[in-house]
This record gives C-alpha cells, sequence and structure tokens, in this order.
C-alpha cells in the first residue's frame, strides 16, 4: 500500500517499462539500453518539473537531461530517466464550491469542453467539490462529457455550505489520487479557488503536505475573485493565501483569473502541464525507511549563464520507501 502512495513511488515494473518502450523517442533508447529500462524503473524517484521564465512566467520546454542536476540532501544525483510529456496525465480539478466562488465554477462548466480539449485521449479527469467539507463528484474518467456535466453538478448544489476548508479538501485530494488507473501517470491536482481559504480545520499543513508528497501530487492554484473575494482581500492586506504553501512546496504554479477566462486560464493550465519535465534517479539504498528527503532541482551553471532568467519548479522532497 505504500509503494502506491509514495510521490516519487516504485514504479510498477512491467507497467513502467512499457511507458517507457512504447512513448519513449530515440534520444531516450539512446541514453538507457532496452535491457536496462526495466531495472532502472523498479527503483526510481520521479519527479516532474517545471521552467519558467521568471520575468514573462512563460514555461522554457527545449531543455535536455544534460540541462539539469538533482541534489537529495546536497548530494549530487545521476539522473537515469528523463523525458517530456511522454506519459498520460491524471488530474484531478478540486472546485470551491463556497458561496462567493460557485457562480464562478458554472462558468467553469461552460468552457469545461475547449479546456479539456488541450488533454490527450489517454489524460484522465477526476472531479471533486468543497467547502465545508469535500465530495468526489466523478472519479478518474476519460469521458469529457462526464466531467462537463460534474462540473455543473458542483456549481448548481448548495449541500457543501459556504466556507472554505482547504485543508480537508486537499487531504482528501491527495488520497483520490492514488486511485488512479495508472499507478504511472503524472499526477496533478488544480484547484480552482478564490484563495480565501480558512486557517483552521482537521488537519494542518503538515499532514496535508505528507499526503500530496506520498501520492506523487504536483499542486496548480487558479485563483478567481469575485467581488466579495477582493474587498476580502484588500482587508486583510493580501495575508489569507489559502493555496499558496501547497503549490509551492509541490512545485506546482499560480495562476490568477478574472471571472470571463476562468475557462481559458484552466485550458492554459492544461497546456503547461504537458510543459514539464519528469526525471529520475536511484536514490540511496542507505536511506532510512520512511524518512523525509529533501530535494532540489536546478539547471545546470552553463544553462543559466546563457538563461539568468529561468527558475525551476519541482517538489522539494519525498519519503523514502523501500522495496
Amino acid at each position: 500500500m505504500l509503494l502506491q502512495k509514495s510521490n516519487f513511488r516504485i514504479w510498477t515494473c512491467t507497467l513502467a517499462a512499457a511507458l517507457c518502450l512504447a512513448c519513449a523517442p530515440l534520444s531516450f533508447a539512446q541514453e538507457i539500453d532496452r535491457d536496462d529500462v526495466i531495472k532502472v524503473n523498479t527503483d526510481l524517484v520521479v519527479l516532474d518539473a517545471q521552467v519558467v521564465d521568471k520575468k514573462t512566467g512563460k514555461p522554457f520546454a527545449t531543455l535536455r537531461k544534460e540541462d539539469f542536476e538533482i541534489f537529495e540532501e546536497n548530494i549530487r544525483q545521476q539522473i537515469a530517466y528523463f523525458s517530456q510529456d511522454q506519459l498520460p496525465l491524471s488530474i484531478l480539478l478540486l472546485l470551491d464550491v463556497s458561496r462567493s466562488v460557485r457562480p464562478i465554477i458554472g462558468e467553469i462548466g461552460e468552457g469545461a469542453n475547449n479546456a479539456l480539449r488541450q488533454l490527450k485521449p489517454e489524460d484522465e479527469v477526476a472531479v471533486m467539490a468543497f467547502a465545508d467539507y469535500p465530495k468526489l463528484m466523478q472519479s478518474f474518467t476519460r469521458d469529457r462529457r462526464q466531467v462537463t456535466e460534474k462540473i455543473f453538478a458542483a456549481s448548481e448544489s448548495e449541500e457543501l455550505g459556504n466556507a472554505t476548508m482547504l485543508n480537508e479538501a486537499l487531504y482528501e485530494a491527495a488520497q483520490e489520487m492514488t486511485r488512479a488507473t495508472n499507478p504511472a501517470n503524472r499526477r496533478a491536482i488544480i484547484v480552482v479557488t478564490d484563495n480565501l481559504a480558512l486557517p483552521y480545520g482537521t488537519y494542518d499543513v503538515r499532514e496535508v503536505m505528507r499526503e500530496l508528497f506520498e501520492s506523487g501530487t504536483v499542486v496548480y492554484g487558479l485563483r478567481v475573485r469575485a467581488a466579495f473575494a477582493k474587498v476580502f482581500n484588500v482587508l486583510t492586506f493580501g495575508k489569507i493565501k489559502g493555496v499558496d504553501t501547497f503549490v509551492e512546496e509541490t512545485g506546482g504554479e499560480l495562476l490568477g483569473a478574472d471571472r470571463s477566462e476562468v475557462d481559458s486560464k484552466l485550458g492554459e493550465m492544461f497546456t503547461r502541464l504537458r510543459t514539464r519535465y519528469t526525471l529520475g534517479y536511484r536514490p540511496p539504498e542507505s536511506n532510512p525507511e520512511g524518512a523525509f528527503r529533501r530535494i532540489k532541482v536546478q539547471l545546470t551553471p552553463a544553462i543559466l549563464k546563457s538563461n539568468k532568467k529561468l527558475v525551476v519548479r519541482a517538489r522539494h522532497g519525498y519519503y523514502f520507501r523501500k522495496k
């Protein structure tokens, strides 16, 4: 069970090998021979990384394996796997349906078909709504029509209350991510919220972060604000930033959207997920079982010398699980 939940999970040998052999281009086959693919994917720490221009915010999508460095507890690791947009996506849409956001969620439903077109046929989507508590509206499916219908259903229901209990929702969403149909998929939670989450609840930030790391999930935030939320943000001097910590720690992104552009921004998020790089390395066998290991992904000095404005966004650690 722990192996299935681990963020940088011990990949299922046959499935991961099949994906790599079926999807990898010739350049990857040259880096790791066919006989080594099976051995590599039984013990890899695997993570996604996004590289953006910090001035423009645009993804930088033309890098190679040799352009990255990975450090675990400040010790450099050898990159054994590298790809970009080869593994399918498992995306959970986590919709804030508190009173101030509920009308905007309905507008997402109206434009959902356009946004979902940015996904590939093999990508899967789940829908969860939350306010006072979370509720799974749609388990993982490749049926885009079902996804759209459940977004509408979430926007029309008042049964979940009017608060914004983000921690509870993210905790449940992270656990739902472990039920993705393909254990080798890249995993992302997209939180659509006004970001005015209450700072208390059943789970604290540490507990939520553990579930996110264990499930191998990147958190993206789509911040939408109606009139009330904008006023409240001014009154609190912008200090309530519910989803920000989870986005930062998991290596995700936070985008803002006006009411009229929520569906287009959601489509942009799907597109940005396609530009992320997937990297893998073998963790030290001496790691203590269950220990949290800090990770840093960065670009090589040579790349930074010619592209000083590039920054890497990747998760900050993982829980080590032995085979």
